[in-house]
């Protein structure tokens, strides 16, 4: 996947305290917005629901499905 440099104008506030949620995960401001941006709907494809909305990113991305899905069904029979 290739990559484009990207300027944005956003207060300086905002900035600050993107830096410190990005540092505070262990990731870049960068990492951060792309992985935000990419969890936008295609042209296809419905809104997400409030719902979804809250618990979108709440699992890291490296997340095993599979193992997930095991531990659910293991603590709560799903």
């Amino acid at each position: 996947m290739s990559t484009n440099k990207l300027t944005l104008s956003i207060d300086a506030e905002t900035v600050k305290k993107a830096k410190r949620y990005a540092a505070a995960y262990g990731t870049s401001l960068s990492r951060l917005l792309t992985q935000y941006l990419a969890k936008l709907p295609d042209d296809d494809q419905l809104p997400l629901t409030p719902k979804v909305k809250r618990i979108s990113g709440v699992l890291p991305p490296q997340t095993d499905i599979d193992e997930y899905r095991f531990h659910l069904h293991g603590q709560f029979g799903l």
